[in-house]
C-alpha cells in the first residue's frame, strides 16, 4: 500500500463508505431503472452480480427473479451442490463429531500428561551428577544415559503432532465454511444462502467454546438452513433445543438449586470429562443452580428486543422456565431433566405459568414470545436492516412487522413483503450498505468468473480445512505463517471477519460502519490484487469472461467493459480517473500501451462502488 494509486483508491473508498454512498445517490429522487432494480436484488437478495448476470435478470424481469428465490426448492442447483457433495466430514452425523471430539479431548489429556512426563524426565536429567562413579556395580552414567532416553520418549509423547482422528472436528469445521463459500459464490439458490447467513447471525453461536465446535456443523445444517422458510416459533425451538446453542449460553447446566453429595459430584465430574469433552478445569464440581444466560439473549436478542419493556425479573422467570433444557450424556443431543426443572409457578411479561409444567414450561414461553408484537418489530428491523439499510424507514419496518403478524410468523410471507414494499427499490438506499468481508470475497469471486483451485505447498501433517478452521478459531499461527500463498479464507480473516467464531450472541454487526477502517480496507485492496494477479492459493480468476464480445485491449475499453458487467451506473469520475490513470503496466518505448486486464480487475475490485452492495 505504498503506491499512490492504491492509496487514492483507498481514500475514495473510506471517503464514500463511510458517508453512506452519497456518490451512489446521484440519482436520488428517480425511480431506478430496471437494470439497477436488478443490480439492486443481486446485491441484497444475494452476492452480487455474476459475468453477463444483470442482463439475464434484466431481461427475465426483477420481480419474476425475486419470486423464484422464494421458492428455492424449484431451482436446480448442479454446481453448488457438486462442490458441497465432495465434501465428507460435514456429512457426518452430529452423534460422529460428538465422538470425535471427545477423543480429541482425550489425546489432549495424555499429551498434557506426556508433557508434565518429559518436564520431570528433564528436571532428573539436569539433577544427575556428571560423573561415572560406580554405585553398586553399575555407573552413574547408566543412569544419566537411561535418563536422556526417558527424556527423549517423553518428548515424543509430548508432541507427536495431530493425528487423523484429532483433526476430525477441525476438518468439519473448515469444510463447513467451505460449503458456506462455495454455495455464496456458485449457488442458484442465493436468497437462502444470504438468509442462512442471517439467521446463523441473529442466533449467533461461538465455535471457540468448549465442544460447541463439535456441534456447530449441525447447528448450521440441521437446525438454521431446514428451517428458514417455515415459521419463526419453529426456528425458535430448533434453535433452544441445539446443542450448540444449550452449550453457548450454558443453558445446559442450569438447573433448580440443588447441593450434590460428593458421590454425585465425582460421577458428574467423570461424566463431563469423557462424555461431554469438558476441559477438567472447568468442570462443574459444586451446587447446581440457576443460569439466566440463556433467558436474558431469548428475550433480547432472539425474540422482543432490547427495549421491550421486560423486567429482570422477567429474565430470572423466564430462566427457571427452561430448567432442565440440557444434554443427553452419550449422545450429546437435547434431553430434558425431569429433576433439574424447577417445577413451582412461573409469571412472565404478566402470564401466569402453573406449578408443574414440565417442559411445557419452555415450550409455552416459546409460544409466548414468538407471538409478541415487540418480536415482530425486532424481528421486521433486523430484516429490513440487512436488506435495506443500517437504519430501515420505520413505516417499512411497520409493513413488514404486520405481515409477520398477519401469517402467523411464516417467514417466506415476511420475506415477500419485505421485498414487495414501496420502499425496497427506493433510490435513496440502493447501494448504500458496505459489504461485510465475507460479502466482497463471495461477490469478488462471482464476479470475476472465479473458479476453486486445488492447493499445493501446504504445511505437513495439517489438511487445508483444519488449517482454515484454526485460522477461523483463531489458532495455527505458526502453521499460517509456512503458508505460502493465503486462500480466500485466509485474507477473509485479515479483513477482519472469523465466520463461527465471533463471540458475542448478538452477532456480526449490520451496522456498515463496522466493516470500514483504513486497515481492514487496505486488506480488501492486497486481496484483490492477490486474486486477479493469481496469488490466491484456492482461486482463479477470468476476467476476459467479463468482456463478452469486447476486444479491450486499450485502457479506457476494458475499464469500460468491466464495468458494465458489474455495475448498473457508471462508474464516478473520480473512481474512474484513479483505474484508468493505473490500468496500464510499464511500456517499452515506442510500443503501443495496452491494459493490463488483471491489474484493471484488481482496481475495480478495490474501488468504492464495488465495496457496496
Amino acid at each position: 500500500m505504498k503506491s499512490t494509486p492504491w492509496t487514492a483508491i483507498l481514500a475514495l473508498i473510506i471517503g464514500l463508505t463511510a458517508g453512506g454512498g452519497t456518490a451512489a445517490r446521484a440519482a436520488e429522487g428517480a425511480p431506478l431503472t430496471e437494470r439497477e432494480k436488478a443490480a439492486h436484488a443481486l446485491n441484497r437478495l444475494g452476492y452480487g452480480p455474476r459475468p453477463g448476470e444483470l442482463n439475464r435478470v434484466t431481461a427475465l424481469g426483477v420481480e419474476n427473479w425475486i419470486r423464484t428465490q422464494l421458492e428455492p426448492a424449484k431451482i436446480a442447483d448442479p454446481a453448488a451442490e457438486a462442490i458441497v457433495g465432495k465434501l465428507t466430514y460435514i456429512q457426518k452425523t452430529a452423534e460422529e463429531l460428538a465422538e470425535a471430539y471427545r477423543a480429541e479431548v482425550r489425546a489432549r489429556n495424555l499429551a498434557q500428561k506426556a508433557r508434565a512426563a518429559a518436564a520431570k524426565a528433564e528436571e532428573e536429567m539436569n539433577m544427575a551428577p556428571p560423573d561415572n562413579a560406580t554405585m553398586g556395580g553399575a555407573t552413574m552414567g547408566d543412569e544419566v544415559t537411561g535418563a536422556v532416553k526417558k527424556k527423549n520418549a517423553a518428548r515424543l509423547l509430548a508432541n507427536p503432532g495431530p493425528t487423523e482422528e484429532e483433526l476430525v472436528v477441525a476438518q468439519a469445521l473448515g469444510e463447513l465454511h467451505h460449503a458456506k463459500l462455495a454455495r455464496a459464490v456458485f449457488s442458484e439458490r442465493q436468497l437462502e444462502q444470504v438468509l442462512v447467513d442471517f439467521w446463523f447471525n441473529h442466533f449467533n453461536v461461538d465455535a471457540r467454546k468448549q465442544q460447541v465446535r463439535a456441534m456447530v456443523v449441525s447447528y448450521e445444517q440441521d437446525v438454521i438452513r431446514p428451517n428458514i422458510w417455515g415459521s419463526f416459533r419453529d426456528l425458535l425451538g430448533a434453535t433452544a433445543k441445539s446443542p450448540a446453542m444449550l452449550v453457548y449460553l450454558d443453558n445446559w447446566r442450569s438447573s433448580v438449586a440443588y447441593e450434590p453429595g460428593p458421590r454425585e459430584i465425582a460421577m458428574a465430574k467423570k461424566a463431563q470429562v469423557e462424555n461431554l469433552g469438558i476441559a477438567p478445569a472447568v468442570v462443574q464440581t459444586s451446587r447446581r443452580g440457576l443460569n439466566e444466560n440463556y433467558g436474558r439473549e431469548l428475550m433480547e436478542l432472539h425474540t422482543l428486543g432490547v427495549d421491550a419493556g421486560y423486567t429482570q425479573k422477567d429474565v430470572q422467570e423466564v430462566a427457571r422456565a427452561f430448567t432442565g433444557w440440557s444434554l443427553a450424556r452419550k449422545s450429546g443431543s437435547f434431553q430434558f431433566i425431569t429433576s433439574w426443572h424447577d417445577q413451582g409457578a412461573k409469571t412472565i411479561l404478566g402470564k401466569t405459568f402453573p406449578a408443574g409444567g414440565g417442559q411445557k414450561d419452555g415450550e409455552q414461553v416459546l409460544d409466548l414470545l414468538a407471538n409478541h408484537p415487540a418480536t415482530a418489530r425486532h424481528i421486521a428491523y433486523k430484516l429490513c436492516q440487512r436488506f435495506v439499510a443500517d437504519a430501515p424507514p420505520e413505516d417499512m419496518v411497520k409493513r413488514v412487522a404486520a405481515a409477520f403478524t398477519k401469517s402467523g410468523g411464516n417467514l417466506r410471507a415476511t420475506y415477500s413483503a419485505l421485498f414487495t414494499d414501496p420502499k425496497f427499490f427506493a433510490p435513496e438506499f440502493y447501494s448504500v450498505k458496505t459489504k461485510s468481508p465475507f460479502e466482497f470475497v463471495a461477490s469478488s469471486l462471482r464476479a470475476s468468473g472465479a473458479d476453486f483451485v486445488e492447493v499445493t505447498g501446504l504445511p505437513p501433517r495439517i489438511p487445508l480445512r483444519a488449517l482454515e478452521a484454526g485460522a477461523l478459531l483463531g489458532r495455527g499461527g505458526d502453521r499460517l505463517s509456512r503458508v505460502n500463498r493465503k486462500t480466500v479464507t485466509m485474507h477473509m480473516i485479515e479483513m477482519g471477519q472469523n465466520n463461527y467464531g465471533w463471540g458475542p450472541p448478538t452477532g456480526f454487526p449490520e451496522d456498515s460502519s463496522t466493516w470500514v477502517s483504513s486497515g481492514a480496507l487496505v486488506s480488501r485492496l492486497n486481496y484483490a490484487l492477490a486474486l486477479t494477479g493469481g496469488q490466491v492459493a484456492d482461486a482463479r480468476v477470468h476476467p476476459g469472461v467479463m468482456l463478452g464480445d469486447k476486444d479491450a485491449d486499450m485502457a479506457e475499453e476494458a475499464v469500460d467493459a468491466l464495468s458494465k458487467n458489474l455495475f448498473a451506473r457508471p462508474l464516478s469520475e473520480a473512481t474512474r480517473r484513479v483505474v484508468l490513470g493505473q490500468s496500464v503496466g510499464a511500456v517499452p518505448a515506442g510500443a503501443t500501451p495496452v491494459a493490463d486486464l488483471p491489474r484493471v480487475l484488481a482496481l475495480i475490485l478495490g474501488a468504492p462502488e464495488f465495496q457496496r452492495r
